[in-house]
């Protein structure tokens, strides 16, 4: 469902379509445009000189990605899921956000949005122990996710948590397996996540000794 932007940019616009796995727009390439997603998950994308893909952030419902803080984009939007999202010129959001300031309204704010997923991830790769990681990713995302009934559904998939951890696919499928037999977690389907015992999440990604891990 979507979650009106922390500071809607007033101007007429047609919404778009993105399918899972199209690029929205590519690190280094010209800042024209600002994206925002009305519908669906997207990730930001960096690649190392290597060619190893990292993930620095999942984006949802509501986000404004693409900031102008630069000339160039910062990082490669892609769509996880199928995105409805409209686009806002370079020039539009500029004036929105002066016209915004003025007013005393809440634009920076949609700045630090964009900016707070890429800083957790930096807290969540800092945590020691592969578990803890991947707790606190969980207590970073589920309160985002779209849920359906009593399940959160969950389209990420273990390549893309392990490049988000920095980690291996193999490493999360382990660590899930882990906290369902735990009993903290449930996946009654591929795409679906039950939080049986949040407690526990907290308490793992807190870095709490007592679970032996």
């Amino acid at each position: 469902m979507y979650r009106p932007a922390i500071a809607p940019i007033e101007m007429p616009v047609t919404e778009r379509i993105a399918r899972a796995g199209e690029t929205l727009f590519l690190e280094g390439d010209p800042c024209d445009y600002v994206y925002e997603l009305r519908e669906g998950i997207a990730r930001g994308v960096n690649f190392m000189a290597s060619g190893e893909r990292q993930i620095s952030a999942f984006f949802f419902s509501g986000d404004q990605i693409g900031l102008p803080l630069g000339d160039r984009y910062r990082y490669t939007a892609e769509a996880v899921t199928e995105l409805r999202y409209v686009l806002h010129s370079r020039s539009g959001w500029n004036e929105a956000f002066l016209r915004n300031c003025r007013d005393g309204g809440q634009f920076l704010q949609s700045i630090g949005a964009e900016q707070d997923p890429i800083f957790r991830r930096g807290i969540v790769i800092g945590r020691h122990g592969l578990l803890v990681r991947i707790c606190a990713f969980l207590m970073v995302m589920i309160d985002r996710l779209p849920s359906d009934g009593s399940d959160f559904i969950f389209p990420l998939t273990q390549s893309d948590i392990g490049a988000y951890l920095a980690t291996t696919p193999e490493s999360v499928c382990r660590g899930f397996r882990q906290l369902r037999e735990m009993g903290a977690i449930a996946t009654p389907k591929r795409d679906r996540l039950r939080i049986l015992d949040r407690e526990m999440i907290e308490s793992i990604a807190s870095g709490a000794d007592h679970w032996g891990i």
